[in-house]
């Protein structure tokens, strides 16, 4: 008995050291993997839905759902992206220009109020940051081709298989069905409240944004309608990284009044936009305390890079969840917990 015990733990010790070194190596692809999965939480009842009402196959059913997310979900965001990327690469190019301008505008500001706010030092360090980060973002958003190639390749597995997958977590998760039902219950109201609710509200405030800008008389309205989109996206700094910019380009320009303006507005609008609309919209359907939220998007970033944003909440959530099924399925602390007899619907 003590023999196979050991053989056991020898065994179980040998999984889990081949399977660190396995993910250890697929790190990179991570990105996509998360991106499948997001996307499968949204295309599974489509799918089920095509399979039951048209008659169509698995294969047919999967082929039109990823060819239907790719033009309204990927190509977009392409779009978009691209916009903003073609000039990050001329920032990259002329970067010194840039920050001749940005030390004219300091220069100004010191001269009105009497202090030094910008050292040559400074400047210079300014410049190798504002050059890094620009060619550093080029070569994320390069990097992106193959995340996506790499989600829809997952992604076409996981709906091609999904009953045996789902059927394979029953069978296997040491967890009583009804919780794991109310496990892949939750998640995936967690997922499509932060996979919907983060570009929804970023693309509330790029609208309001470009809006104010079209009154204010704004050239280049794409691009900054580009611009707020992504940088609403980004946590706790959001949409400033694109109308603080713009604020200041207005002001050296001369148009110190639509400078004021962008500025007032994007501090006072485009903030409740990001703080109400965006917890409003995670909250109803997903159920997150703002608080998992703020700290999830922090933790989350860190570990998984831009899929974070998305699946940082998530991972606070679900531990959260799994310590009240904890107690619920060993008696501890006899923690009343939500009727499961829905989770399977």
């Amino acid at each position: 008995m003590q023999q196979s015990k050991i053989r056991q733990n020898s065994f179980l010790l040998l999984l889990v050291v081949f399977g660190l070194f396995i993910a250890s190596q697929l790190l990179g692809f991570l990105s996509g993997f998360l991106g499948a999965l997001t996307l499968y939480f949204f295309l599974r009842k489509p799918q089920d839905f095509l399979e039951k009402r048209y008659r169509l196959s698995k294969v047919k059913s999967t082929l039109l759902l990823l060819l239907g997310s790719f033009l309204l979900i990927v190509v977009p965001a392409g779009l978009i992206i691209g916009e903003v990327t073609a000039r990050l690469a001329e920032v990259v190019s002329h970067s010194q220009e840039v920050l001749q301008s940005i030390n004219a505008f300091i220069t100004q500001q010191e001269q009105r109020f009497g202090f030094e706010i910008l050292t040559a030092e400074n400047l210079k360090q300014a410049s190798a940051y504002v050059t890094a980060a620009a060619t550093s973002t080029v070569g994320v958003i390069a990097n992106s081709f193959a995340t996506v190639a790499v989600m829809y390749l997952v992604l076409y597995f996981m709906l091609i298989h999904r009953r045996a997958m789902e059927a394979w977590f029953y069978a296997y998760l040491p967890l009583e069905d009804n919780h794991v039902a109310l496990i892949g219950k939750e998640l995936n109201a967690l997922v499509v409240s932060n996979a919907a609710g983060i570009p929804a509200t970023a693309f509330v405030q790029a609208i309001l944004a470009v809006i104010c800008y079209a009154i204010l008389g704004v050239d280049d309205l794409l691009f900054w309608f580009c611009a707020t989109a992504i940088a609403a996206i980004i946590p706790l700094v959001g949409a400033s990284i694109a109308y603080m910019p713009l604020a200041v380009l207005q002001y050296t320009s001369g148009h110190t009044t639509q400078a004021w303006v962008i500025l007032v507005f994007g501090l006072v609008v485009l903030g409740t936009v990001d703080n109400l609309v965006r917890l409003y919209i995670q909250n109803k359907w997903g159920d997150a305390h703002p608080l998992i939220t703020i700290f999830g998007v922090i933790m989350g970033v860190n570990i998984f890079g831009f899929m974070g944003l998305i699946f940082g909440p998530i991972l606070i959530s679900l531990f959260i969840l799994l310590v009240k099924i904890y107690m619920r399925e060993f008696h501890v602390g006899g923690l009343a917990y939500p009727d499961d007899s829905e989770a399977k619907a």
